[in-house]
């Protein structure tokens, strides 16, 4: 009989780091169940006292992590920056 494998693994536990002047908490990352290696990382973001919901980012490796983390973190800001705290309240982003 064969040994049946987790459907996910847990890599990491919760962790904050700063990315863009921005608080970046990584809640958990998970291994995929996919032929090839891809990770699942839970995120929020917090800039001054704005945070976002959680939401998930697929990557490869660690480097496309730091890329998405960054590009993640600018596009809340711009988004703050454009619609307003209000209006990301009322699209559910906050």
């Amino acid at each position: 009989m064969s040994e049946k494998k987790p459907i996910l693994e847990l890599i990491i536990t919760p962790m904050e780091i700063e990315v863009e002047d921005c608080e970046v908490t990584v809640l958990e990352v998970t291994k995929l169940p996919l032929p090839w290696e891809e990770y699942q990382a839970s995120i929020q973001i917090k800039t001054d006292n704005v945070t976002s919901k959680i939401f998930q980012v697929t990557f490869k490796d660690k480097d496309e992590l730091k890329r998405k983390l960054v590009m993640e973190t600018t596009k809340f800001k711009y988004a703050l920056i454009l619609y307003g705290e209000k209006e990301l309240r009322n699209r559910g982003i906050i």
